[in-house]
């Protein structure tokens, strides 16, 4: 196999040391989408399950996926690759089932941030109409779609840069809410959120989930790996900081509603108004901060939307590389070393939902924010799930110098505890979309990604049968060229990369 010109490896190459641990953070924490957490989801969740322990919720799955960023930053210290938990599985359970999470991760990821659109153009259109223009919500999302799109074409430091603009101002109103909430208790300062018996029963599953939900993109600056400067150490600083600062955030403002409210008020409060977060602050700080809530609420969509598009487009980029799909997904800008074709694709699958929502006139807020975005969490859950196991058997193999805890300890704690939440999370997930158990739509949802592991790994057996060289690649990265040459020559890898 000749070498690639400079021109083709400009063209399959991201950028190099443009991102720093605060960039990595920015990305991270602007998919998680706090303001919309807060506003919309912990108050559901409140609706949902009847009881008041979703600040207990909260520290539950923070500290699963503090266990499981512990050995899968380890991971992320020997292996870079944009593709991140589609690599991190075919590097420790094999190629197959590397493919199979690479289908379902760019499912996932692809559906939910196409589901943000729904609360985008919804909240657009509510907000606009006040002034006088009254439009549908699809035009709105349209709008915000060809601005992501635009912005995922750009230098990555960019999006860096206006993502960390409008964080820092959603986390400013949100603690300021926060605030608030505790300064206008309704009872004084309870701790009974925290108490064990706060979250039981078939609620206890959907909360779980949701509040899973609520950080992903915790996962993401390992997707930015090969673009960060001082790898090793700027992932995992980004990863746990992620955590430790969306848990601070979901469990700080989460209490502070109840306190605002009172432990015997806050589930029927919440109950006959899932506005209650805006409400609260109409309340206590004047109907301005309504408005400007609301503002920032829409913002916070639209930056989640650039986060998820950025995630989604370099999973795509990451496989195109590696040639395990279209291979043209894994051009760059020659200028800007952005994944220019994997960013329109997603464009135009984004596009594609936002249409066909249109056309059968389906709701914006429940069938396209609520419904696909549940359901694409259930992936990604079970995709973290596959990836625990993933670590656990990579350092089992090779420790490579990690300690035990990073390597043995915290993987079996991690698998064990996603693999609670899972379970949880499917067998209550009707409950989650508030439909009667034994309805078709929950049950649907796994079936559909479980299909779609399957035809990824029928997809990895005929990559290894009819193009051994592109299966030889797989999860490598950018050693994927030199992995295939490899192949192709029939000779040992040796230097060319690990197998």
């Amino acid at each position: 196999m000749s070498a690639p010109s400079p021109a083709s490896a400009v063209q399959s190459a991201l950028a190099r040391d443009k991102l720093g641990t605060l960039s990595l953070l920015h990305f991270s924490l602007t998919a998680a989408t706090p303001l919309t957490v807060i506003a919309g989801g912990v108050v559901v969740m409140f609706a949902v399950a009847g009881q008041i322990g979703i600040p207990l919720g909260y520290v539950i799955i923070a500290v699963s996926l503090w266990l499981f960023s512990v050995g899968y930053t380890a991971m992320a210290r020997h292996i870079a690759n944009a593709g991140a938990m589609y690599a991190f599985v075919a590097r420790g359970l094999g190629r197959v089932p590397g493919v199979a999470a690479a289908w379902v991760a760019a499912t996932s990821y692809c559906a939910l941030q196409a589901s943000l659109y729904g609360l985008l153009g919804f909240t657009a259109q509510g907000l606009i109409a006040r002034a006088g223009l009254d439009l549908p919500w699809w035009v709105w999302a349209l709008v915000a779609w060809a601005l992501v799109g635009l912005l995922g074409t750009r230098a990555v430091d960019i999006n860096a840069k206006v993502l960390a603009v409008l964080l820092t101002v959603e986390v400013a109103v949100i603690l300021m809410f926060s605030a608030s909430n505790f300064a206008n208790a309704a009872d004084g300062l309870s701790f009974g959120a925290f108490a064990p018996t706060a979250l039981s029963g078939e609620a206890a599953g959907a909360v779980l989930a949701l509040a899973v939900i609520g950080f992903i993109g915790f996962e993401s600056p390992t997707v930015y790996g090969e673009e960060a400067r001082d790898r090793k150490r700027t992932v995992a600083r980004a990863t746990l900081a992620t955590i430790g600062v969306l848990a601070f955030v979901y469990i700080a403002s989460s209490w502070s509603i109840i306190t605002a409210v009172g432990d015997d008020q806050v589930v029927a409060a919440a109950t006959g108004d899932l506005d209650l977060m805006f409400t609260l602050a109409g309340e206590q700080l004047g109907s301005a901060w309504v408005t400007i809530g609301q503002v920032l609420l829409l913002t916070s969509v639209t930056a989640a939307a650039l986060s998820f598009h950025n995630t989604t487009a370099r999973y795509l980029f990451a496989l195109g590389r590696e040639q395990v799909l279209f291979t043209w997904l894994g051009r760059t800008s020659v200028r800007t070393c952005a994944p220019v074709a994997a960013s329109v694709t997603q464009t135009v699958a984004g596009g594609l939902v936002l249409v066909l929502w249109a056309v059968l006139e389906l709701d914006p807020v429940v069938h396209l924010f609520y419904y696909l975005g549940t359901a694409s969490g259930i992936g990604l859950i079970a995709l973290i799930l596959t990836c625990a196991v993933a670590v656990l058997v990579y350092f089992a193999r090779d420790r490579r110098d990690e300690s035990a805890w990073s390597a043995r300890i915290a993987p079996v704690l991690a698998v064990l505890a996603m693999a609670g939440v899972l379970y949880l999370s499917v067998l209550h997930f009707h409950t989650l979309l508030g439909v009667e158990k034994g309805s078709l739509l929950p049950k649907l949802v796994p079936i559909v990604f479980a299909a779609l592991a399957l035809l990824g790994a029928a997809w990895g057996l005929f990559l290894k049968r009819a193009r051994p060289e592109v299966y030889a690649g797989i999860g490598h990265g950018a050693k994927a060229p030199l992995v295939q040459a490899a192949e192709r020559a029939a000779v040992p890898v040796g230097a060319a990369g690990e197998r």
